[in-house]
């Protein structure tokens, strides 16, 4: 019987790194070997040792490797070692011990055609963790079963306001123009690298207090918070649209005459304290994808960046 290192092994660009965080905090205490993400491995700077290392894993010594699968999987510098390292475990006939969680509508590559598939849109969260485990005891492993402590947080009375919970105190209010904010920051320092390379210097961002719009040449990226009628800050809702063509920022729909929508997706907040907002996709799933502000700025500049180069 084959000696793995890892029970499960996981494939995910640097911006789902909350969402390896939750995976792994649902399904770790449940497998008996590690798990393994390379990023986690050297916090994003790669040596050849490392990366020896990471290919050794998604090759032979992990039990399971899941792809966490979008846009930009397998184009970026650390997931495109990944697809190397997979393809020659598919290649051995290993491809069942591969399986693919889809995060957007992007196509899963045909050589990964005939592996587990699950839909994060449509199982939510807690559903694709369970997925996983159930693939992980079915390879071998052992599997402690699903307990509360072990996939949902114990919920404990809000320590900002026992009244209330923390997206409806005035308070939260606070967080949200600082992560708006922070959107808009990440995207105006991506702007000026873009900027000092480009030989047209048609790149720009314009932002007011709840829209940012970026134009990278043919290719436009709007971010916008959308208020509730409620009045609630959790019936807000953040649409990032992608666009092709010249996106305006006057203000008002009259100006997208000249864009195209190509890509939207709505995000509604998330945090139950000042230190641990998140932008978690609302795709109708109980619980889809989180990213902190950052990494939600960082994704789609990267994917409007890869849009207008193909």
């Amino acid at each position: 019987m084959k000696n793995f290192t890892h029970d499960l092994a996981v494939s995910a660009v640097s911006y789902d790194a909350l969402l390896v965080a939750e995976l792994f905090a649902r399904l770790g205490d449940r497998l008996s070997a590690p798990v393994f993400w390379q990023i986690q491995l050297n916090d994003g700077d790669a040596d050849s040792t490392q990366d020896t290392t990471a290919a050794e894993v998604f090759e032979h010594s992990a039990r399971i490797v899941v792809v966490l699968h979008q846009r930009l999987w397998g184009r970026e510098e650390a997931t495109s070692s990944d697809v190397r390292a997979l393809r020659e475990r598919a290649r051995a006939n290993r491809e069942r011990s591969i399986c693919v969680v889809t995060l957007d509508d992007e196509p899963v590559p045909d050589w990964l055609a005939t592996v587990p598939r699950f839909a994060m849109s449509e199982l939510g969260l807690a559903a694709v963790a369970d997925e996983i485990a159930r693939v992980i005891e079915h390879a071998g492993a052992n599997v402690t079963p699903r307990t509360v402590t072990a996939t949902d947080p114990v919920r404990v009375a809000p320590i900002w306001n026992e009244a209330q919970p923390y997206m409806a105190q005035p308070r939260a209010q606070t967080a949200l123009r600082r992560e708006l904010d922070t959107l808009t920051t990440e995207l105006a320092s991506r702007v000026k690298t873009v900027q000092a390379d480009s030989a047209d210097g048609h790149v720009s961002l314009h932002s007011s207090p709840q829209r940012v719009v970026l134009q990278l040449g043919s290719v436009g990226l709007s971010l916008s918070w959308v208020a509730a009628r409620t009045g609630n800050l959790a019936d807000g809702r953040l649409l990032v649209i992608e666009w092709e063509g010249a996106v305006a920022h006057g203000g008002g729909m009259g100006g997208l005459k000249t864009a195209s929508p190509t890509r939207e997706r709505v995000f509604r907040p998330e945090a139950k304290g000042p230190d641990d907002w998140c932008w978690r996709a609302d795709d109708g799933a109980a619980s889809g994808s989180a990213y902190s502000s950052r990494n939600l700025a960082g994704q789609y500049f990267t994917s409007a960046t890869l849009a207008g180069v193909e």
